[in-house]
């Protein structure tokens, strides 16, 4: 069976935040697998939050980073600046969904799993991509 590690971040535990996910109250990682079922694996406190940084900054990437661990897939619905420097510098992919509600964006994953799957082990590889929006349909 093949699986995503999955991050989104979150104040309120239901819906992916809108803005930075650094700039969320908390982190959910979830594992996502390919019968189309999940599991919220844990709950991270994002104590890079009111880092004094501006956006963009390493620092509070980093932390984020050492924060998460090792997961496969950011969960955003907002680019930034970390996670273009994410995308282009770790095997880490953000894909960015047009959807609030957690639920909603992980059913949204699912429905492109396979189009993921293969740029996450494209990415174990070395290939580096953008950003990746997902298409509706």
């Amino acid at each position: 069976m093949r699986k995503l590690k999955v991050m989104v971040g979150t104040d309120d535990g239901v819906n992916i935040l809108f803005g930075h996910p650094g700039d969320s109250k908390k982190f959910h990682i979830y594992e996502l697998r390919d019968d189309g079922k999940h599991e919220l694996l844990k709950e991270v406190v994002n104590e890079a939050k009111d880092m004094e940084e501006g956006h963009g900054g390493s620092g509070k990437m980093k932390k984020v980073l050492k924060l998460i661990g090792n997961v496969d897939v950011i969960l955003t619905r907002r680019n930034s600046p970390n996670l273009i420097k994410i995308a282009s510098e770790t095997e880490i992919q953000p894909v960015m969904v047009n959807t609030e509600n957690i639920e909603d964006g992980l059913k949204r994953l699912y429905e492109h799993f396979d189009e993921v799957y293969s740029i996450v082990q494209k990415r174990k590889n070395g290939e580096r991509f953008k950003v990746h929006k997902l298409q509706r349909g």
